[in-house]
């Protein structure tokens, strides 16, 4: 007697898939740790596993390394191809000419995809630079991201249940069910404060998470719907010479990916997070994903803090005592040290403009 043929999973269907990074962005609000040579995916929140390796972690067992790709800009080919030795093969390490914007990054990874796996593979895209958990978590909800995508053709975005009313993340309105997701009926980029406190108060509304599921021909579809220009350059990336590329990409002027094609775009579904996620942006953001104890105080490496609470400690192989303070980031990074407020930790990008205005350039 024959065997009943088992329906095809989300996790069968994502080992036949592919994984796109996107690891742009230098990062000036880890400053010191972060720094030209030293892009934020790179910077490890616990001191030692980069956020773009976790990211690359969180894939194992559901997507294969050699189906995982990183796209990064030129200036910042030489500490990627560094952090990835051993990690991913070589030439999954695609390279911009330049940041141009996660809707040309995206085009132009998805792009370089599809001509090693085939014009329709489907394609996790995630940013490197995010702190997710539960692993297993993650895997679960991109597997039935895929079963969404292929089963309704369309682009599916992960939606995370808001902790509270952040006004620095952008939130997606949950529309009917669609299958084991929901119709994306709107989305919202970054409301104000009492606008945040009642979409979170609603119940209605997701945290937009910057994670995108779909297939090529999905992609296709919607680029050459709402941004033909691109669809086009999207098809030309492949016949340019590597002496015009540099040239016709500095040509390319689109938004986000959000902006271009998700907001725009009546074909999105959401699929509900079955983990914690953190856009960490700052190291107060850092200091928000990580704090666990009653004091609330993050100590990384030879740092002891005594009667103190809301702080974020990391230290180098100096001791760093903290006694009797609080909302404070103090970071050792060896030639430089950062002491701030916690609630100013938002503008240190200022730090790195005088830094610059001053001619000291080798902190940068």
């Amino acid at each position: 007697m024959k065997k009943a043929r088992r329906r095809s999973t989300g996790a069968s269907a994502a080992r036949a898939a592919a994984a796109l990074i996107i690891a742009g962005g230098r990062g000036t609000r880890f400053w010191p740790e972060s720094r030209a040579g030293r892009p934020k995916p790179l910077f490890a929140i616990d001191g030692k596993t980069s956020l773009l390796a976790g990211t690359i972690g969180r894939l194992r067992g559901l997507i294969p390394p050699t189906r995982i790709f990183v796209v990064v800009s030129a200036d910042q080919r030489r500490p990627f191809r560094t952090a990835l030795r051993g990690i991913l093969p070589t030439g999954n390490l695609i390279v911009e000419p330049e940041g141009r914007g996660t809707a040309v990054a995206i085009a132009y990874g998805a792009a370089h995809i599809a001509k090693r796996l085939g014009a329709d593979t489907a394609l996790a895209v995630m940013p490197a630079d995010h702190h997710v958990a539960p692993a297993d978590g993650f895997r679960v909800t991109i597997a039935e991201a895929f079963d969404l995508a292929r089963a309704h053709g369309a682009i599916v975005v992960v939606g995370v249940a808001p902790a509270s009313a952040e006004t620095g993340y952008g939130y997606q309105q949950i529309g009917p069910a669609v299958g084991s997701g929901y119709k994306v009926a709107r989305f919202v980029e970054k409301p104000a404060p009492a606008a945040a406190r009642r979409m979170v108060k609603s119940g209605r509304y997701m945290w937009n998470a910057g994670i995108f599921v779909m297939r090529a021909s999905a992609l296709d579809a919607e680029l050459r719907r709402h941004a033909p220009e691109l669809a086009a350059a999207m098809e030309r990336f492949g016949a340019i010479g590597a002496r015009a590329l540099p040239a016709f990409y500095r040509s390319l002027e689109f938004d986000s990916f959000d902006r271009v094609v998700i907001e725009k775009s009546r074909n999105v579904i959401g699929v509900r997070a079955r983990f914690k996620w953190f856009d960490v942006g700052s190291w107060q953001g850092l200091w928000d994903a990580l704090r666990t104890d009653r004091a609330a105080n993050v100590l990384n490496g030879n740092a002891i803090a005594f009667g103190s609470s809301r702080v974020l400690a990391r230290a180098g192989d100096r001791l760093m005592v903290l006694l009797g303070v609080s909302d404070l980031v103090a970071v050792d990074a060896g030639d430089a040290i950062l002491i701030a407020r916690m609630s100013a930790s938002q503008e240190i990008r200022r730090v790195t403009e005088e830094l610059a205005r001053r001619g000291l350039n080798k902190y940068l």
